[in-house]
């Protein structure tokens, strides 16, 4: 049970940047490789925050804040500075970002590991199911689930969200009926640079904080979001969870060294049978 509710905590962070990258994609067209940085730089944000102040709200809404402000940072790189790039220049201006953002964390914190402290339970743990577990744990649980749910309640039930799934649908027509495209694909760049801003909170007390803890988790994330199929939110963390298990296990089975090993199976045995990922979005049109 231990390994199993370890396994799902780390595939709720794999999760939650998948589908900030699966977000972008779909609404885009293009790969945020950066996701994983715009997690760095809200992990030193939260961290930055708590030096300052005790107020766990105002730490949560620097980190979300710098996620987001990260992720319009990304949409300018794409959309304004490379508006007349094919979708590989794109690509390649967020790997750009990518190398930027480490080199200025390196530059203004080195490369020691800085502590954060979790946020709200602090280092307690929970009695269930006849074993000890960290609160923490739980938690990144639970918030991965809430951010999920909120997310698919504000595409499904809010009007902006139905404008931003339009413009992911057909931006011509969309800006035909009176949407504003530029603001809609600039709010999914910024709720993805979000979600990885609540990754970066939890995931720091973990790990630490330091410039290349994006390179660590963005390759799962981008192989959950293959998982999934690169185009369903849903799939994305179904396929995060279901990687953090699989990785988790084969550490547990056959040591760290085969870890990344397995994952790279999996991932060759899913792209083998089911090319398009296992809950891959069917796209309709109504005519």
């Amino acid at each position: 049970m231990e390994v199993f509710i370890g396994g799902l905590a780390i595939g709720s962070i794999y999760a939650l940047l998948a589908i900030g990258v699966v977000l972008v994609f779909r609404a885009t067209g293009v790969v945020n490789f950066a996701q994983g940085e715009l997690m760095m730089i809200s992990a030193y944000a939260y961290v930055l925050a708590a030096d300052r102040t005790d107020s766990v709200a105002l730490q949560l809404l620097a980190a979300i804040l710098a996620g987001a402000i990260g992720g319009l940072l990304c949409y300018v790189v794409a959309h304004v500075l490379l508006p007349t790039s094919s979708r590989i220049g794109q690509v390649i201006g967020t790997i750009s970002l990518l190398v930027l953002l480490q080199a200025v964390a390196r530059y203004l914190f080195t490369d020691i590991p800085l502590r954060a402290e979790p946020w709200l339970f602090g280092d307690r743990d929970v009695e269930m199911f006849g074993i000890s577990v960290a609160a923490n744990t739980l938690l990144i649980l639970a918030v991965t689930v809430i951010a999920t749910g909120a997310l698919f309640y504000w595409q499904g039930m809010t009007v902006y969200g139905r404008a931003v799934r339009a413009v992911a649908e057909d931006p011509w027509r969309a800006a035909l009926s009176g949407i504003h495209v530029a603001s809609t694909l600039a709010t999914s760049w910024a709720v993805g640079g979000a979600l990885a801003g609540i990754a970066g909170v939890l995931l720091s007390p973990v790990v630490g904080v330091f410039p290349t803890m994006g390179v660590d988790v963005i390759f799962p994330a981008f192989i959950a979001a293959v998982l999934g199929g690169f185009s369903s939110i849903l799939g994305s963390l179904i396929g995060g969870l279901a990687l953090g298990l699989i990785q988790t296990y084969a550490v547990v089975t056959f040591g760290g060294t085969f870890k990344d090993a397995v994952m790279f199976a999996v991932l060759l045995g899913v792209l083998l049978w089911r090319p398009t990922g296992l809950l891959a979005a069917t796209a309709g049109r109504r005519v």
